[in-house]
């Protein structure tokens, strides 16, 4: 005697469901990585093709031969239906074909319905097709979030097209208890309470500040001045002091050195204490930080 296929848990629909729209997506990439250097666009050319191809290949060798999707498959799922003695029986093959139509084919059809109306001659009644698609899809959308909440409920029929078939996700035979060790869930339940205090903590962290204080410490309070006394280059004026790339909205705050406009408000409000990281000069406060004003020596730049 068969054992008597056992409903499966909610939680483990749902699963099946995320791994199936994933597994779709995932192959969908690796496709287009195959196309990354072609010139044409050939896939946002033929999207709806490629998408009916990947589901139509998943439909066959998961579905129509095994009677569970990918997903279910991996959890161990499969779809059943109620015979006439009222006894649970594998999905038959006309449901299967029923399932890849209103998965595969219905999608495509919405999605290519203008063109097909164009090579058929009837462009002239497009708008007419498309607000009545429009509101059949508003209709099946809304059934769909009632179902998904009677699903919530109830634990059967996860997605409408489900319910309009009379097909159900169950297990093939009863389930064994899962055995979890304490000592697995204690390390579960702390490192989620780590976790949970380090999301916490370092938001209030101020990282730049501590990164301005090393680099003063490890670079000493030498001449504060020193930048000041020395004539301004033509690379001091191309290049940021913090970044090290040419300056936006250039400014200055006493020394010779240049920042970007970003860059030395950022260290400024961040760190009050900033100070230049190539000559030591402070910013003594906001109105320090100034629009640079350019005096570049010619003979210098010749001579270097």
């Amino acid at each position: 005697m068969e054992p008597t296929p056992v409903d499966a848990l909610r939680v483990s629909q749902l699963d099946t469901s995320e791994l199936d729209q994933e597994l779709v997506r995932l192959t969908k990439s690796h496709i287009a990585q195959l196309f990354k250097y072609h010139t044409t666009a050939f896939l946002t050319r033929f999207d709806p093709e490629i998408q009916a191809g990947i589901k139509l290949l998943l439909w066959k060798f998961a579905l129509y031969d095994s009677g569970s999707t990918v997903g279910q498959k991996i959890l161990g799922i499969k779809y059943f239906t109620k015979y006439r003695d009222k006894s649970w029986i594998a999905i038959t093959g006309r449901e299967k074909i029923l399932y890849g139509l209103l998965v595969i084919i219905f999608p495509w059809l919405k999605e290519r319905l203008s063109t097909l109306l164009y090579y058929l001659g009837l462009s002239n009644v497009d708008s007419t097709v498309s607000w009545w698609v429009q509101q059949i899809e508003t209709v099946f959308k809304v059934s769909a979030f009632i179902n998904l909440l009677v699903f919530l409920r109830q634990g059967v029929y996860l997605t409408l097209l489900e319910r309009l078939l009379g097909i159900r996700a169950k297990f093939p035979q009863q389930q064994g208890l899962r055995q979890v060790g304490f000592e697995f869930m204690t390390r579960e339940l702390m490192w989620h309470g780590f976790s949970e205090f380090l999301f916490f903590l370092l938001p209030l962290i101020n990282f730049q500040r501590i990164k301005n204080t090393l680099n003063r410490w490890v670079r000493g309070q030498s001449s504060s001045t020193k930048g000041h006394l020395q004539q301004r280059t033509h690379t001091d004026l191309t290049s940021c002091a913090i970044c090290e790339d040419w300056p936006v909205m250039p400014r200055e705050i006493g020394c010779r050195h240049v920042f970007c406009y970003y860059c030395i408000q950022a260290n400024f409000l961040a760190d009050p204490n900033f100070t230049c990281p190539l000559c030591g000069h402070p910013v003594v406060s906001e109105d320090s930080i100034q629009t640079v004003k350019a005096h570049i020596n010619p003979e210098r730049n010749t001579s270097s």
